[in-house]
């Protein structure tokens, strides 16, 4: 909206001064041009000094807050306070000057004495009109123009609805009767400078209580001012006390506000009634400046169509104001107006500008009041009108000239839809914030209007969308504007007058205008608002359009820095739309190019020689020739490319050959590497290849060797299968790796080697074996192509994730290729289980039941069933709940020179496990055997216990791999006999005892109780029986009374 006037396009608000208020008003020293504001302005001044001070200052501060000429335009509640609508508050000094209403009688016409013509009657004395009436001589609008953007300017920063005047008030006793008279004269000086105006200005009085003591007196002083200057108490006349708060300084001006609100609702109700009363008058004023040139009697319609339009703007009554602003428009497009003045006359230009403004503001009426749908078809239907007085008028819509106004008048629609702040359109909060996604998606078109009939028909672009859609509408005329600009002069119709030359587009056709810095700024703000509303594919094209008007402008360094990020993060390469990736690569590369970037252009250099994107005719693709002419840097350039973000012109695959294998066996694997070059293209020599596996770490490293020979090969000689042998290596160091991605975590490596040239379209198969080390889950994570030239080192890394595994295994059928369909369950990641052990436990001499105290030997008989020699070891060890548990000893350590046994027992752990040293039975070759013994004895009690044997041993082949086997078996021991008891009574050959005789205590020793009563004997007899199931020796037999009282 910078191209029109800003007086024409700003929304009204009623306008509010604040006389005498601050130290520094902002808006003092503003000049606003006006005809004789100078010479007949009313001037309002005031000899008080202004309210200043803390509280003064807060005080401006609060009002220029509520200030709403800039505020959305829009009615939600919101914009003004305490239920009004806003203000233009605009803060002066102690002096002012209201416009003039009259023109000065000098610049009328000169009225003839009587003498000279005594038939002349008083009445036909020429009358005054406005400074900015079309009858005024002198005026920006005489004889025959419309409208001034004067007037509009008059209303909004001139003429106020309300003119409040601030007054410090004392409350010195001392001085108070001689502040007060001066105040009834100041207020009353002003308020007939007011009433001398004309204009129906409401005089409101504040008055500021300086910090003193409190007048007990101050309700009488302020009734007689009232009384002597005739203020409103109600809504004229404000006192603020000393000391008051912020909030309370708040609640102050929210007072002032709405008891002001009628008064200004009023003012310009008064004003739009005194303007309907002209234009019912039927017939157009009769000049007096003896001119024949006038303004139409339509002309005059439309002017006070427009000034009843603007009045409603500042009553927010914005239903009429869009019945006034339309009537104005079809008025101006009858043909009394447009189809009568010739395009070569300045009152064209003129007409043009006001319908665009009149369209401007019934546009933002439509939005006000929610009809987005009706707002669309307007800002359509006025396009269309324009265009069809243009090309009716001869000079037509096929030049530079009407693309910029069209650009301008997309750039309308966003502008207007911004400062309307559409519910539809509001961005959550929680979406400013980067990675979150909406709750519900953001609307990007408002729908249809509820009013619209249901069978009404609507094309898309009919319905409003958002501010994106007509920034990138401005930009498409922007660029049809710059290419019409571009044509030769000899081929333009230089005769034709510019049709958008009252907007200031002369210059759109010369050469310095600067047509790519309006687009760029145009695309910028259209991506901004793409992107609020998460359309990605919007944003990556917008900026996309703005990196390649930077290079059009020679800016490459803003272009690359902004597409080259842009080219890693493209979604299209996903959707399939080439032609865009295509033109975006193309762009970086010439970026890359201008700006010597070395790593940017070999990135850049790989994708374009992929099939996907389509070649380009005549192009060489030669990657060893891309830094060529290029200034570089001393150091050689190492670039990393991750080919998963882009299309790599050569397709990387691997398969596992088993789903499930097993630490030390070989684990087939294939590796497969096709070329989608374009068949142009000059082969691609890899220098190796690196292969990096998790679970069990491991690189493989294929190196180039042009002499191996393919085992197996396709018909069509395109696929050839290579059969690699890998060896042990040394690791690849860390710090001389030319990546850190190609690193790996282990220390362990292995090589090969095989043809490693790639021709287009060629594909190559590699199979080869390695042994995993370490059981789990064993994942292929990386493949690095490395490209070594005499200019550069290139790492391709292609990451790899569950679907990039081979479609197809590849098998080699008598030197040919066979393709069979990769099973489901194949793919990036093998589980790898523990090495079976084959190596034989058995126990040839245990017992199912042992007995308790007797001397048990167990022997561990060992047999090695693998196919290479084992180095074994043998673990024993006994188990229990219960304690004690027996002591172990290997028999083969029971000798002594002397013959004696000298015992090497084991130890007992703790109370629940017994453990026998580890026994290290030496090499073993495959099928061979041997048998150990251990001994120990049982306990005496009866017990189970769990008897766990356990080799572990390495094979010579692979000794770095352990392997384990363990065999568990329950031992029971129970006790073989069962003893009965019987107790029989018998005579005791003692005589019985006297029951006259008491014994002596003294003759039994101290602490012995006497045995008391009869003396007995008895017989005990002892039953033994066996439960064994085998004959039992009884070696010895004894009896034991484990206790017996007296």
């Amino acid at each position: 909206m910078e191209a029109y006037p800003s007086a024409f396009v700003a929304h009204n608000v009623p306008l509010v001064i604040l006389f005498g208020l601050g130290s520094q008003p902002p808006h003092s020293h503003e000049q606003v041009p006006y005809p004789l504001l100078g010479e007949k302005g009313i001037k309002i001044t005031s000899e008080s000094p202004p309210v200043t001070g803390p509280s003064a200052e807060e005080l401006l501060s609060i009002f220029l807050e509520l200030d709403a000429q800039d505020a959305a335009w829009n009615g939600r509640p919101g914009r003004g306070k305490m239920g009004t609508m806003g203000f233009k508050i605009k803060s002066i000094g102690k002096k002012y000057v209201l416009p003039p209403r009259k023109a000065d009688p000098s610049t009328s016409p000169a009225i003839p004495s009587i003498s000279q013509n005594t038939t002349r009657s008083l009445s036909q004395i020429p009358l005054l009109h406005s400074p900015l009436s079309p009858l005024t001589p002198g005026s920006p609008t005489f004889p025959d123009r419309i409208l001034s953007p004067s007037w509009i300017l008059k209303h909004q920063t001139l003429l106020p609805s309300v003119f409040i005047a601030f007054f410090g008030f004392t409350s010195n006793p001392t001085f108070s009767t001689l502040h007060d008279n001066q105040l009834k004269t100041e207020i009353n000086a002003i308020r007939s400078s007011v009433t001398a105006s004309a204009y129906k200005i409401r005089l409101v009085v504040v008055l500021v209580s300086e910090p003193y003591e409190f007048d007990t007196d101050i309700d009488g002083r302020l009734a007689n001012i009232r009384k002597a200057t005739g203020l409103d108490p109600k809504n004229s006349m404000f006192f603020l006390p000393p000391d008051f708060s912020t909030v309370e300084l708040r609640g102050f001006v929210g007072t002032i506000l709405s008891a002001i609100y009628p008064s200004c609702i009023e003012y310009y109700r008064d004003l739009s009634k005194h303007t309907r009363r002209k234009k019912n008058r039927g017939a157009p004023p009769s000049p007096d400046a003896g001119t024949s040139q006038t303004l139409s009697n339509q002309g005059w319609n439309v002017r006070y169509e427009f000034k009843l339009g603007v009045f409603a703007e500042f009553r927010q009554e914005m239903d009429a104001a869009a019945r006034n602003f339309e009537g104005a428009y079809q008025g101006l497009f009858s043909e009394d107006l447009f189809e009568n003045i010739a395009t070569s006359d300045t009152r064209f230009n003129e007409y043009r500008l006001l319908a665009d403004v009149l369209a401007i503001r019934i546009l933002r009426c439509l939005l006000w009041n929610g009809q987005t749908t009706a707002a669309v078809q307007s800002w359509s239907n006025h396009r269309s009108r324009v265009q069809g007085l243009v090309d009716r008028n001869g000079k037509g819509s096929f030049n530079d000239e009407w693309e910029a106004w069209e650009a301008n008048w997309s750039s309308i629609m966003a502008g207007t839809i911004e400062r309307a702040e559409l519910p539809i359109f509001a961005i959550p909060e929680q979406l400013r914030l980067p990675d979150v996604q909406p709750a519900k998606p953001t609307a990007i078109y408002a729908p249809l209007e509820k009013a619209i009939e249901r069978g009404e028909r609507f094309l898309p672009w009919e319905v409003l969308h958002h501010e994106g859609y007509w920034l990138n509408r401005s930009v498409r005329h922007t660029r049809a504007r710059r290419r019409l600009a571009s044509t030769p002069k000899e081929e333009r119709h230089a005769s034709k007058p510019s049709p958008v030359s009252y907007l200031g587009f002369n210059g759109a056709g010369t050469e310095q205008f600067d047509h790519s810095q309006l687009l760029v700024d145009t695309l910028r703000k259209s991506a901004y608002q793409f992107a609020k509303r998460h359309q990605s594919r919007a944003v990556e094209r917008l900026e996309l359009d703005i990196a390649r008007e930077l290079a059009h402008s020679g800016q490459w360094k803003d272009a690359i820095h902004l597409v080259k990020p842009l080219w890693y993060k493209l979604g299209w390469r996903q959707a399939g739309w080439w032609n865009l990736v295509e033109e975006a690569a193309w762009l970086l590369r010439e970026s890359a190019r201008h700006t010597g970037d070395a790593e940017t252009l070999l990135s850049v250099e790989w994708e374009l020689m992929s099939r996907a994107v389509k070649p380009r005719p005549g192009w060489q693709y030669d990657l060893s020739k891309c830094l060529d002419g290029l200034e570089l840097s001393e150091s050689k350039p190492n670039v990393v490319i991750q080919a998963n973000q882009i299309a790599s012109c050569l397709i990387v695959t691997f398969t596992f050959g088993v789903a499930e294998g097993y630490v030390g066996e070989a684990l087939p694997s294939q590796l497969i590497i096709s070329s989608r070059a374009h068949e142009n293209s000059v082969p691609i020599t890899l220098a190796e290849v690196r292969l990096v596996t998790g679970g069990s770490p491991l690189n493989i490293t294929l190196t180039h060797d042009g002499s191996t020979q393919s085992t197996a090969a396709a018909s069509n000689g395109l696929d050839q299968l290579y059969q690699v042998l890998l060896h042990e290596a040394p690791p690849i160091d860390d710090e001389l790796s030319p990546s850190p991605l190609t690193a790996s975590k282990t220390k362990r490596s292995m090589t090969g080697s095989s043809d490693l040239s790639f021709t287009p379209s060629i594909a190559k198969a590699f199979t080869f074996n390695y042994v995993p080390r370490e059981a789990g889950d064993n994942t292929a994570l990386s493949a690095t192509l490395c490209i070594k030239e005499e200019l550069f080192d290139l790492d391709v890394m292609v990451s790899f994730y569950a679907g990039s595994a081979s479609a197809e295994l590849w098998l080699d059928r008598k030197a040919v290729i066979v393709k069979k369909k990769l099973p489901s369950k194949l793919g990036t990641v093998v589980k790898i289980l523990p090495k079976p052990p084959k190596m034989y436990i058995g126990l040839p001499n245990l017992r199912s039941v042992y007995y308790t105290d007797e001397h048990v030997a167990i022997s561990v008989h060992i047999v090695n069933e693998e196919d290479d020699e084992a180095n074994v070891t043998l673990d024993v060890r006994l188990l229990g709940q219960s304690a004690p548990i027996p002591e172990l000893t290997w028999a083969s350590h029971l000798q002594g020179a002397d013959g004696n046994q000298a015992k090497s027992p084991g130890k007992v752990l703790d109370s629940q496990s017994s453990h026998l040293p580890t026994y290290n039975l030496g090499l073993l070759p495959p099928s061979a055997s041997r048998t150990e013994t251990f001994l120990f004895r049982a306990e005496p009690d009866a017990a189970v216990f769990v008897l766990e044997v356990k080799t572990l041993y390495q094979l010579a082949s692979d000794p770095e791999t352990p392997v384990s086997k363990t065999f568990t078996t329950d031992i029971a021991f129970v006790g073989p006999f069962e003893a009965n008891y019987d107790f029989w009574p018998c005579v005791h050959p003692e005589p019985w005892q006297s029951y006259f005789h008491v014994s002596d205590e003294q003759d039994n020793p101290k602490g012995v109780t006497p045995a008391q009563g009869l003396i007995q004997s008895w017989s005990l007899t002892a039953r033994i029986a066996s439960f064994a199931a085998e004959p039992l020796i009884i070696e010895e037999v004894s009896l034991t009374i484990i206790e017996a009282q007296n």
